[in-house]
């Protein structure tokens, strides 16, 4: 159930950090694979309470990045869907260098200019 308190905060914050006047589409999000929050969960609440600040057009996406591990004893690389603590490698602990992460990244808003979609005239002045 967090789920429904992080969404009511990534809408305020995207009603917030919209341009005034902008009708916002989209609201991207990353999801740490090691925060125990659900992207299924997200968008259920996220249907439910966008409607009061950003409206019924506005949807989620959400993005669940690969983990990022590196082995201090071999110096590999690694990305991995799920986590793991032994180096494929060598078998020394891994360092996860991301999973923990909940950011919203961006906006999608509706360009202001109604003419936006017109050719564009060479002659015109501006």
């Amino acid at each position: 159930m967090h789920e429904a308190s992080i969404v009511r905060e990534l809408v305020r914050l995207a009603a917030e950090a919209a341009p005034p006047g902008r009708v916002v589409r989209e609201v991207q999000v990353a999801v740490g694979r090691l925060t125990g929050v659900s992207p299924d969960a997200l968008q259920f609440y996220f249907e439910v309470l966008r409607e009061g600040a950003l409206g019924p057009q506005a949807r989620l996406v959400v993005r669940v990045p690969l983990l990022q591990a590196r082995c201090p004893a071999c110096a590999s690389v690694s990305e991995l869907a799920e986590a793991a603590w032994s180096c494929p490698r060598c078998g020394a602990t891994l360092v996860l260098d991301n999973g923990g992460e909940l950011d919203l990244e961006g906006l999608a808003v509706d360009d202001d200019d109604a003419d936006h979609d017109r050719a564009e005239d060479p002659q015109e002045e501006r």
